[in-house]
This record gives structure tokens, sequence and C-alpha cells, in this order.
């Protein structure tokens, strides 16, 4: 018991220490482009593909995923200034749990980065740290709704199991009535076949004397 309970608070406390993270690094897109790289503690590669192109979807580009190479061509973000941006993107899946997704912006001429676009990079690295923490988020919810929903059968398992014992102790409580009952009705019929007996042999005495009573007719 003591080793299960350890290995519970292991697990709930490494969840509270998942971390999402945004680094500025070279990232392989077809080709070493400066961009960003970020980590996501929770999520498969699906999971985390639909939690981007939701996010993607305020960016207002065309989005196409070429075997598992991203491209969004024409994005628009108000952050990013009034000139339209080309993305491009890779998920990876981490086999630790997780994944990475590498991201670089073409602003036209140059790759996003912070030695040049200080305040473009900052406005979108922040973003995309929201963006990690809300994909991580989405597949903990689903991990919520599935242990609520054993939860609940497991409650429901527990409520069939003290109603059926509470249905028992009240067919025992009737079968002890019910004994008590017979036990009554045993005692009342040793008494009445007693006094039956009595009547029988009375009886019988009555027949014998009507036997003889004819047998004297001669």
């Amino acid at each position: 018991m003591k080793t299960l309970l350890t290995l519970i608070i292991g697990f709930i406390t490494t969840g509270l220490t998942a971390q999402v993270s945004v680094e500025e690094k070279s990232v392989n897109i077809e080709g070493a482009k400066n961009g960003f790289y970020i980590s996501i503690p929770y999520g498969n590669y699906k999971q985390i593909e639909n939690s981007f192109k939701e996010e993607l979807k305020d960016w207002k580009g065309k989005y196409e995923n070429t075997k598992g190479v991203i491209k969004i061509d024409d994005c628009q973000m108000k952050d990013m200034g009034d000139h339209p941006f080309d993305v491009f993107a890779k998920i990876e899946e981490n086999p630790a749990g997780g994944g990475f997704v590498s991201l670089a912006i073409d602003l036209g001429g140059a790759f996003l980065n912070s030695g040049e676009h200080g305040a473009q990079f900052g406005a979108m690295k922040t973003r995309l740290f929201a963006f990690g923490v809300k994909a991580a988020k989405a597949v903990v919810d689903e991990e919520i709704k599935v242990e609520e929903e054993a939860l609940k059968a497991r409650q429901k398992e527990l409520a069939d199991l003290e109603a059926d014992q509470a249905k028992k102790e009240k067919e025992i409580e009737e079968y002890k009535t019910k004994i008590s009952e017979n036990e009554k009705a045993v005692e009342e019929s040793k008494k009445n076949q007693e006094t039956k007996k009595g009547e029988i042999t009375t009886q019988q005495t009555k027949v014998e004397a009507v036997v003889k009573k004819k047998e004297a007719i001669k």
C-alpha cells in the first residue's frame, strides 16, 4: 500500500512540474533555418497537430502538411506588422512523452530572429508559449474526461454493490421474519396435532363401540 501511494504521489508531482518551453535555435525544416523550438510535455503527433491547426486559424494563412513538413503561406498577425509572412513547421513526438514543434517564420528575405526583429520575435515567442501551454492542457483535459468517466463507472459499480447489499440484507430480515413465523406455526401445528391425536383416539373408541353394538345384534 505504501509503495502504491508513493507511486501515485510521484505521478502527481511529475505532472505538476511539467513545463512548456520555447527556445530560439536553428531548426531543420527543408534545410537549416533560424526559428523556434517548442517543447510540449503532453500529447502525441495528432493531438499536437490539431492544437497547432486550431492556433493557426487566427494567423489567416493557408495550411498545408506534406509528408510532415507544414507550410502556412501569407499569414497575417497584428503583432507581426502589416506585411504577410510564411511559416515552416515540423512536429515530432517525444519518446518520453509529449512532443516538439520546430517553427521558422519567413518575413520575406529574412527569417525571424531576436537580433534583427526584437519586438516581433518577443511577441511571437509569447504567442508560441501560450500555444504550447494550451496544447498541453488540451491533452490533459482529454485525460481528465477519460479518468472522470472511469471514476463515474467505479462510483456506479459501488452504488450497485451497495444497493445489492441492501437488497440482500432486506431479504435476510424478511427470511428471519418468515422463519420466526414458521417456527411459531410449527409449534402451533404440534399442539394441534396432539389435540387431533386425542380426537382420533376418541373417535376410534366410538367406532369400536358402534362395531360392537352391531356385533351384539343377534
